[in-house]
């Protein structure tokens, strides 16, 4: 199990390196078609990669100082992606970064992030859905 994860948080990083063929893929931040109404959390950020539809939210853990990323995954036929491998790389204030593997959730991929400290995150995604690896890059400020 350590094994595969470090062989996907290594895939994570090099991928993530090759921006430039990341930046050729299509993203759509604005002219949301997803149906948030049974998504849990604060939707944080929308975008369309390989004709996939990818929203994150966050969701407060009380009493704790992280929070759940949440991703959900629509495929290019309008239903949930259930099967998937979903890592996080999240390089926060000063550099600090954080390797996250999601777990499975009900329509879903979720995994616990510390935002503690206010200023601009800068979240890397990479979905493996079958054969296709959906690399996606986004901000998110905090107050």
């Amino acid at each position: 199990m350590k094994k595969h994860l470090s062989v996907l948080l290594a895939g994570l990083i090099i991928a993530w390196s090759a921006s430039s063929a990341f930046a050729a893929s299509g993203h759509d931040a604005h002219g949301s078609t997803t149906d948030h109404s049974g998504h849990i959390g604060e939707k944080i950020h929308e975008s369309t990669v390989e004709g996939y539809r990818l929203a994150y939210h966050l969701l407060d853990l009380p009493g704790r100082e992280v929070k759940h990323l949440i991703t959900y995954i629509v495929d290019t036929t309008g239903k949930p992606v259930n099967d998937a491998k979903v890592g996080y790389l999240v390089v926060g204030p000063g550099g600090k970064e954080q390797m996250v593997m999601a777990m499975v959730m009900q329509d879903s991929f979720g995994g616990d992030v510390d935002f503690s400290l206010k200023g601009n995150y800068t979240i890397k995604s990479k979905a493996v859905v079958g054969s296709k690896n959906l690399l996606d890059r986004f901000t998110l400020v905090v107050d």
